[in-house]
């Protein structure tokens, strides 16, 4: 089937790794709600280009080995605020993750501790796009700043305020 045949907000999981399904899509920013709400630079986001991604079924092994994986691969850049000059920037956002599918939730949840990649159970009705929102968000950057800039200048330097400790050193009596 091609990347128009499949429908990423209800999919059938197991018939598209079956299928080895693909699709290739552009989502708007503004279409990724959860995603949208932790872009700190609001004016920006109507000139951010749409996210592209990809989600590709395929299965591994065989006979009672047999396991079925999704691959799924992200690239947006999001409108932030640098923590340390506060000014604006694009923060560049990757995904590039494989999933495997088991048969569904409890047994994601006993072979989660045992095995490295990550785990989702088989759904007729799997939400890609929720997924897709998901691993955006994980992928971001805990401190968004440049890699060289400096913070602003401290006002309390440049401002002629009386420092309250200041009459406390008058205060002080001279040691003989």
């Amino acid at each position: 089937m091609t990347s128009n045949e499949w429908n990423a907000r209800s999919l059938d999981t197991q018939r598209f790794t079956e299928l080895a399904g693909s699709i290739r899509l552009q989502t708007l920013l503004t279409d990724l709600p959860r995603v949208l709400e932790v872009c700190t630079d609001t004016a920006a986001v109507s000139t951010v280009p749409p996210c592209d991604w990809s989600l590709d079924g395929q299965i591994r092994g065989e006979g009672a080995r047999l396991q079925q994986w999704m691959h799924l691969q992200a690239a947006l850049s999001l409108p932030q605020t640098c923590q340390r000059c506060l000014e604006a920037m694009p923060v560049a956002v990757q995904v590039d993750r494989w999933f495997r599918f088991v048969a569904d939730e409890a047994t994601a949840l006993a072979e989660d501790d045992d095995c490295e990649e990550d785990l989702l159970a088989m759904s007729g009705e799997f939400n890609a796009f929720e997924l897709l929102e998901d691993e955006l968000l994980l992928a971001m950057p805990l401190i968004i700043r440049h890699a060289d800039c400096q913070p602003p200048a401290s006002t309390a330097l440049i401002d002629d305020l009386p420092h309250p400790f200041a009459a406390l050193a008058g205060l002080k009596t001279p040691k003989p």
